[in-house]
């Protein structure tokens, strides 16, 4: 399997559920599409019409027993474990419905025209480097009703670069047209697990047949790969049902209702950011607090509201803005370190959570506005530092490149979502060749994308 995997970039579980695990999970999730209770429902535009829809973790609250032949289920967490070699952590539960005509349009489909990849550093469940698809189709995906497509050996095509000492960049590769593809049909059946490097090209292509074509399509992150705008939170209630030995695959999560879904707007349940800002010579930003005493930054925080599912938990767009407001600095990226969770902090009722990033300047103690100061690490222990401890224990996180528990990581740049519009290097039609994620200009804009081929005059 290691093997096969490292060299293909996906493996096929073939055979690893039974019909009925297949249908005790598919069931809530069908129903959940045929009520309209998924994400972004839209009644002038709803599922059984011909389109692509979708629900991510809500299904989870209500039906938390599914997570056991899913996200839990012991032969898919073995098998994603054994090839990180190292603990999982759910990254990603989405559902995917594509009725009868989804994807057909006027002109013939091009086999290939719908490569793409998901590493992508404005989302939660596409910003990290050492992370896999495992993806369960509730039906053969056959040719009629549109197989899921992969490029064999594309994900080493990107290639995660060495540490500056806190982050990675990332040599993305630009998908080319669909001529310069190799796709292969792996042929995937009820009952099948597909396992795909998240660095691996693939496709879904249309549905021509009478039937729906649906599944469900996780993401695992290995525990040392974080991801950089911070893990997406689940309904309590999927984490509260597994058993002990599975409780890792889902630490963040709410019991308030306030976790990843669109209602009538996004919702993230992150309520504030703090910001660990280091300048280049490793001193930390504390702002005065009009007391004699010391924080970092923090803000409140917000969804951004054109997120999608796929884009909520990413709060990184509200913090940027208010920091520069602030501060006047134009942070362009961001890399999580830790999400704080409790009681709320004005002491009402209810469940609160502060998402914690770091950021490493190019400059020297650059001067802003107001009460401030640049501390290093041994003076943060002679100010009164609110909560000294944590900011202190995030430093250490930060400049030695561990977890909370001291282990070795690998972070990654984290954007806002709205810096979507700057990326196009994971859809088709590019010249070869790779982007690099993780570069920036003093405006904080990375460099202008590839003109698709296509585009071309």
């Amino acid at each position: 399997m290691q093997t096969e995997f490292e060299e293909n970039g996906y493996y096929v579980l073939r055979g690893i559920l039974t019909e009925d695990e297949v249908d005790r999970l598919a069931g809530p999730i069908r129903a959940a599409f045929a009520n309209g209770t998924y994400d972004g429902f839209k009644a002038e535009a709803a599922y059984p019409q011909p389109g692509v829809y979708s629900m991510g973790p809500r299904v989870l609250a209500d039906h938390p027993q599914i997570a056991e032949v899913s996200l839990a289920h012991p032969g898919i967490v073995g098998a994603v474990e054994e090839l990180f070699g190292e603990p999982a952590t759910l990254a990603q539960y989405w559902s995917i419905m594509r009725p009868p005509g989804a994807g057909i349009r006027d002109e013939p489909f091009v086999k290939g025209a719908g490569a793409h990849f998901d590493y992508k550093p404005w989302r939660c469940v596409g910003s990290y480097v050492k992370w896999m698809f495992a993806v369960i189709p509730f039906v053969d995906y056959t040719e009629e009703v549109g197989p899921l497509c992969v490029d064999p050996g594309s994900h080493r095509k990107t290639r995660v670069l060495p540490s500056d000492g806190r982050v990675h960049q990332v040599d993305a590769a630009q998908v080319p047209v669909a001529a310069e593809t190799n796709f292969v049909d792996p042929e995937l059946k009820k009952g099948d697990v597909v396992l795909m490097h998240g660095f691996c090209w693939h496709e879904a292509r249309p549905n021509y047949g009478t039937t729906d074509r649906c599944g469900l399509y996780m993401k695992f992150h290995a525990k040392s790969s974080p991801p950089a705008c911070g893990p997406t939170i689940y309904p309590s209630a999927g984490h509260d049902v597994l058993r002990p030995e599975a409780k890792h695959l889902l630490p963040y999560h709410r019991g308030d209702g306030q976790y990843a879904a669109v209602r009538d707007v996004p919702v993230g349940g992150v309520d504030e950011g703090r910001l660990l800002i280091e300048d280049r010579e490793g001193r930390v930003l504390v702002l005065g607090d009009g007391e004699g005493g010391w924080a970092l930054p923090r803000y409140a925080a917000a969804e951004d509201e054109s997120a999608g599912i796929l884009d909520v938990c990413n709060v990184m767009g509200s913090v940027l803005k208010q920091a520069r407001a602030e501060l006047g600095l134009p942070l362009p990226w961001l890399s999580w370190l830790q999400d704080v969770a409790g009681a709320r902090p004005d002491g009402e009722a209810g469940e609160w959570r502060c998402r914690v990033y770091g950021h490493r300047l190019n400059d020297a103690a650059p001067e802003i506005g107001g009460a401030h100061r640049w501390l290093a690490a041994a003076d943060l222990e002679a100010v009164t530092l609110e909560d000294g401890a944590s900011v202190r224990k995030w430093l250490r996180m930060w400049q030695e490149q561990e977890d909370e528990e001291g282990r070795a990581v690998t972070r990654s740049f984290g954007l806002p979502t709205t810096d979507v519009e700057y990326y196009n290097y994971n859809g088709g039609g590019n010249p070869q060749g790779t982007y690099r994620i993780g570069v920036f200009d003093s405006e904080g804009r990375p460099p202008r994308p590839p003109t698709k081929l296509a585009e071309r005059v």
